[in-house]
C-alpha cells in the first residue's frame, strides 16, 4: 500500500470516528423546533417497547426522557421512526450492534431473549426489564409490579363485587359465578400466572366456599392489527358462556371489553376490572361500565428505569427490582380525574 493510500485510510478513519463521537454525544435537544440547537449527553439508553399499548408505553418513555435529561443522558425511543416495523428481538439486537451505554426493554423467557439479554451484558451493555421480567436472565434490575400482588388486588375487587364485607371476615358465596381472566397469549413470561395465583389463592382464602366461583383463562390473539377486538368480541358474541366477572391485564384488553360490552348492550351483565388509566378507561369507569380499573405509576417506571441504568454504570450495582405503585381508581376518583383532565 502507498503511503499516499495509506493517509487516505486513516482520514476516512478519523471522519468515521468522528461522526460516531458526535452523534454519541451531541444529540439534538428532545421537543426543540431549532434544527441548530444540540445538548451534550455523556450517556445514550434505549427503550425498546414494540407497538402494543401505545399509549401506555408513551407515557413510561416521556418520563424517561425527561429524568435522562437531568442525568446528562439521552434516551431514545428505539425502531419508534422506522417505516419498517422490526420486533424487540430484532431492535435488541440491532441495540447491541451499537454499542449504547443501557437498555430498557419488557422481557420474556424466550432462550433467543436471554441469550441476547446475555450478550448485551458481556459486551458491557447494561440491560433493565421494565413491567415484564426475563427470570434468570442476566439483566441487572427488574423495574415493574408484584405480579402475585397485583392478582390479590384483582381477587379482592372480585370478593368486593360478591359484597365481601369490609371487616374481612370469610364469605359465603350463594350462587354459582364464573370469573374469565382476558390473557395475553404471545407471553412467554410467568408473571400472568402469577397473577392468576394471586386471585385465586385470596378468593380461597375469603370464601368459605370458593369452589362455587370458577377462575377460567381466555388466551388473546395479538399478533396482528384487531386481532385483540376480534378474540374478545366473541366472548360477548355466545351470552350462554359470558361470564360473571371479567378481568383484564392490559390497557388494549380493557379498551376491546368496554366497547364491545358498549356494542353489543352487555353493559351489567358482565362487571369488567380494567387495568391502565387512560382517559378513555377513566371514562368508561366513571359511567359504571368497568367496575374499577388498577393504574401504574408511569411516571415512578419511567423514571426508575434511568435512575437503575445510571446507578450501574456509575457504581457497577443496582437493584435487582425496583418496586413500582399501583392503585385502584372507583367511579367516584374516576370522575373527578375526568372533570379535571
Amino acid at each position: 500500500m502507498t503511503r499516499r493510500k495509506k493517509v487516505l485510510l486513516l482520514l476516512c478513519l478519523a471522519a468515521f470516528l468522528a461522526c460516531v463521537f458526535f452523534f454519541r454525544q451531541y444529540l439534538p435537544a428532545p421537543g426543540s423546533s431549532d434544527e441548530g440547537a444540540y445538548e451534550i449527553y455523556s450517556r445514550h439508553y434505549v427503550m425498546i417497547t414494540g407497538r402494543e399499548d401505545g399509549d401506555f408505553w408513551d407515557r413510561v418513555y416521556e418520563s424517561a426522557l425527561e429524568e435522562g435529561k437531568k442525568r446528562g443522558a439521552y434516551v431514545e425511543r428505539f425502531g419508534g421512526d422506522l417505516a419498517v416495523e422490526y420486533g424487540r428481538k430484532e431492535l435488541l439486537k440491532l441495540a447491541i450492534q451499537a454499542s449504547v451505554d443501557g437498555i430498557i426493554i419488557p422481557g420474556d423467557e424466550e432462550e433467543e431473549t436471554m441469550a441476547l439479554l446475555e450478550e448485551a451484558v458481556e459486551q458491557g451493555i447494561p440491560v433493565v426489564n421494565v413491567l415484564q421480567d426475563s427470570m434468570g436472565s442476566a439483566r441487572q434490575c427488574f423495574v415493574g409490579n408484584n405480579s402475585y400482588n397485583l392478582g390479590q388486588d384483582y381477587g379482592r375487587q372480585i370478593l368486593g363485587i360478591l359484597g365481601a364485607e369490609a371487616d374481612g371476615e370469610r364469605m359465603f358465596v350463594s350462587e354459582p359465578v364464573s370469573v374469565l381472566v382476558l390473557v395475553d397469549e404471545g407471553r412467554t413470561d410467568s408473571s400472568q400466572n402469577l397473577v392468576l395465583l394471586g386471585i385465586r389463592e385470596t378468593l380461597e382464602n375469603q370464601l368459605l366456599n370458593s369452589s362455587m366461583v370458577t377462575v377460567e383463562t381466555r388466551p388473546v390473539d395479538n399478533s396482528r392489527s384487531f386481532s385483540s377486538e376480534e378474540s374478545i368480541r366473541d366472548i360477548f358474541l355466545n351470552p350462554e358462556k359470558l361470564p360473571d366477572i371479567l378481568v383484564c391485564l392490559s390497557a388494549v384488553h380493557t379498551k376491546c371489553a368496554y366497547q364491545a360490552a358498549v356494542d353489543y348492550n352487555k353493559v351489567g351483565s358482565v362487571q369488567m376490572l380494567g387495568y391502565y388509566d387512560s382517559d378513555a378507561i377513566l371514562e368508561a369507569v366513571a359511567k359504571n361500565i368497568l367496575y374499577s380499573t388498577t393504574a401504574l405509576d408511569t411516571e415512578q417506571m419511567g423514571r426508575l428505569c434511568v435512575e437503575a441504568l445510571d446507578e450501574y454504570v456509575e457504581t457497577g450495582y443496582t437493584n435487582s427490582y425496583m418496586a413500582v405503585d399501583t392503585r385502584l381508581i372507583r367511579a367516584e376518583e374516576a370522575e373527578r380525574l375526568v372533570e379535571r383532565e
